[in-house]
């Protein structure tokens, strides 16, 4: 009898054998889930079947795209990608970066957002990277998978379970149905790095908070007669009374069990150098999942007897993905705002022109993100049948109405400044803010309060009225922190309002015209022997200003940037009164009035080249032309004369030799960016050849010098860190034409100010 039982199990064996179905394991661990990609590559290229995924965080990234006919080849050359790198840190391509919407930059370093209800009430921010790149491109990826499924996860390549975790009802949710990038995107919103969203009304978070290794939501939900786990996760370890994080996170995160919930099953443990947040090391960490797999591989074959040749599961793979529609949105529809906020919103996206593909919605859809009252988008694809197309719909989440900026400069040189700005947002037929800024400092003292109302027009138009107040104590010399300053020798005073105008050209391109009223007040001293009892010469220049620049703007940082391009075209008409009333230190004792009228232009270039290097290298080119004949004395001149800046630091020098009426300047700049593009040192050299220099004469008067007789130079070099407060830097300058042209100094922070009349 017993032989009899023997046989007949032998002869169905091959059949159970057969039908053996594996299911695979992924667990969450921030880039460490990278591993993943290795484990499958070893599984297919060995035959091993695989049949079911679950996945939590990265692992349900992972098995999404495995699940959605991404092979492991495709997804290792994806995570390469610099795309996939920019995702990682929150960032936006640069032919995406919308330089219309951006503001003129300001030295900012902390910003505070607050709601505007019953009470001012602030919040801090709930993540540390944007989510906008992340969200368009995982919705481009999987939109075709989820409409052939018909929102089934069950109907894709590999029938998939995603964990989340619902905040709402503080449990683990397991999703099996509907659209499968905002499945995905709820499973890997790791606190503080991502924002959670809401799913049917429960907000979302990673779902490694509650199990972060779901195999039994794998035996649950599909039985599978095998089990491979592959795991970078572990428990950590107790709470610390000085560590808030472990605190935090024995608080959120619930203990999760790391092993398979019944025999037979195998858990594979990849050893990876690469840590929580560092996509960087991609390769490699597919490698040592890869190596991971191969070391456990006989005991797989073992347990496993059915093989799925390589080329069978490739030519399925490719049969699902021939099913896959192209993502062409046939109806866009914007959520989660008023009536009037809504219009604004479609007539930045020209919802009107459908249908449309996905590359050509792509800019509209960034430039809509770039906008002041824009805080996130989150869009969800879905399938219409019937059109043979996708709806789209948008979630636009409006940005809090009053911002609070704070930022600066701190330096060992005696020109620490700081920098509070308040914004409050309006939004509706416009896109509006209202913007006081003021700087406060020994050497520079300013404000500015200025009105932008976006218009809801074809072209992206907007209309900016300004007024701002300048102050400048410009020193005589190299004075450090450690050096007492001597009395400014000039002490230049402006104040000015205007309505400029700007219309954008293309996602890099800004067209400016502007008109302007200023009042300014200069006050020096000819020489540098001056006592207490002396008197400074006062110059007053009021003019009228109108002006036309054109701007195209790529580059990556508001300060020291080592990627992009600038091209800048500023043409002005000036027309003014100057009043001077000589001081005591001047030849000339009697007051004098002249009427001046000039034309400007203004050309500057400044590029780099190979940004995705280590080594990087740029060129910045000036050309200024201008019809400005001379005030009434040799320091009036010059104070009025365009001037050569090439540096940060050499914004606050008053150098007398780089201010000419017509120069040409330029120089090269060496880069070397190390550790992910935290660091720079960066070495850079100018020269300035003014056609004529302006010249002192006798009396203090000005005139003309010869022709090309005399040119001049800079040279910068610098260690900077991005931190991610700010810059720091350590710089050493060499500026030609003063009597101590060396010049050493460490900073935090940035060397801007607000924007000057003829600036």
């Amino acid at each position: 009898m017993t032989r009899k039982v023997l046989l007949s199990f032998c002869a169905i064996l091959p059949f159970i054998l057969h039908g053996q179905k594996v299911g695979l394991v992924l667990s969450g661990g921030g880039a460490m889930g990278l591993t993943h990609i290795g484990v499958i590559k070893a599984l297919e290229e060995n035959g091993i079947p695989i049949d079911y995924i679950t996945g939590s965080s990265m692992g349900a990234l992972v098995g999404a795209m495995y699940a959605s006919g991404y092979s492991a080849e495709e997804m290792d050359s994806l995570f390469q990608t610099d795309q996939y790198q920019l995702m990682s840190r929150g960032g936006v391509e640069p032919d995406q970066v919308y330089h219309f919407q951006q503001d003129v930059p300001d030295p900012s370093l902390l910003t505070v957002r607050f709601a505007l209800d019953t009470i001012i009430q602030a919040s801090l921010p709930t993540n540390l990277r944007s989510p906008v790149l992340t969200d368009w491109s995982q919705m481009l990826g999987f939109s075709g998978a989820s409409a052939i499924s018909g929102g089934s996860m069950d109907s894709l390549f590999v029938p998939f379970r995603c964990v989340a975790s619902d905040l709402t009802t503080q449990r683990q949710v397991v999703l099996s149905h509907g659209d499968l990038a905002q499945a995905v995107r709820a499973s890997m919103s790791y606190p503080f790095y991502f924002k959670p969203i809401k799913v049917e009304g429960h907000l979302m978070m990673d779902g490694g908070l509650y199990n972060n290794f779901p195999s039994d939501v794998m035996y649950e939900d599909f039985m599978p007669d095998y089990i491979i786990g592959s795991n970078v996760a572990f428990n950590g370890p107790p709470p610390s009374e000085d560590d808030l994080m472990s605190q935090l996170r024995a608080i959120m995160v619930e203990k999760t069990d790391y092993s398979v919930p019944c025999d037979p099953g195998l858990i594979i443990l990849p050893r990876t150098a690469t840590t929580l947040f560092d996509f960087t090391t991609s390769r490699q960490a597919v490698k040592d999942g890869y190596d991971a797999a191969m070391e456990r591989m006989l005991e797989i074959k073992a347990n496993i007897v059915r093989r799925v040749p390589p080329d069978e599961v490739r030519a399925r793979r490719a049969a699902f993905r021939a099913r896959l529609p192209h993502a062409v949105f046939g109806r866009i529809i914007v959520e989660g705002l008023k009536p009037n906020q809504t219009r604004y919103c479609e007539r930045i996206l020209d919802t009107e022109r459908t249908p449309v593909s996905a590359e050509d919605l792509k800019s509209r859809y960034f430039r809509l993100y770039a906008d002041q009252n824009v805080s996130d988008l989150f869009p969800r694809s879905t399938w219409v049948p019937e059109r043979g197309d996708h709806d789209l719909n948008i979630l636009v989440k409006r940005e809090k109405r009053v911002e609070a900026r704070f930022g600066g400069l701190i330096s060992t040189r005696p020109v620490n400044t700081g920098m509070l700005g308040i914004r409050y947002k309006f939004f509706g037929h416009t896109s509006a803010f209202l913007d006081g800024a003021g700087w406060f400092g020994k050497f520079y003292t300013g404000g500015q309060l200025k009105l932008r109302m976006d218009l809801r027009t074809a072209a992206p138009f907007y209309l900016e009225p300004s007024i701002t107040i300048h102050r400048w104590d410009w020193f005589r010399g190299f004075n450090d922190f450690f050096r007492e300053t001597r009395p400014a020798y000039i002490v230049s005073r402006e104040l000015w309002g205007g309505m400029s105008a700007g219309m954008g050209m293309g996602n890099k391109g800004l067209l400016r015209v502007d008109a302007r009223y200023a009042r300014t007040r200069d006050e020096y001293y000819q020489t540098q022997e001056f006592g207490n009892r002396d008197t400074a010469d006062v110059t007053d220049f009021n003019f009228g200003s109108g002006g036309l620049v054109l701007e195209r703007n790529s580059l990556n940082r508001k300060q020291h940037p080592n990627a992009g391009e600038l091209l800048r075209v500023d043409i002005r008409y000036v027309s003014g009164d100057e009043h001077t009333i000589p001081g005591s230190t001047t030849a000339d004792r009697a007051p004098s009035h002249k009427r001046h009228d000039w034309f400007t232009a203004q050309v500057t270039l400044d590029k780099y080249f190979f940004s995705r290097k280590k080594v990087r290298f740029g060129i910045m080119a000036e050309g200024v032309y201008s019809t400005q004949d001379f005030f009434q004395n040799y320091t009036a001149s010059v104070l009025r004369s365009p001037v050569f800046q090439p540096t940060p630091e050499s914004r606050t020098y008053f150098i007398d030799a780089f201010r000419a009426q017509q120069y040409l300047a330029g120089g090269a700049r060496a880069i070397m960016a190390v550790a992910r593009n935290r660091f720079d040192l960066r070495l850079e050299g100018y020269v300035f050849q003014p056609y004529k220099t302006i010249v002192r004469a006798s009396g203090d008067a000005a005139v003309s010098g010869t022709a090309i007789s005399d040119r001049y130079f800079i040279a910068s070099g610098s260690l900077i860190w991005q931190s991610p407060i700010g810059p720091v830097w350590f710089n050493t300058s060499y500026l030609d034409g003063l009597p101590k042209p060396w010049a050493f100094s460490l900073n935090f922070g940035y060397i801007i100010f607000a924007r000057k009349a003829l600036g």
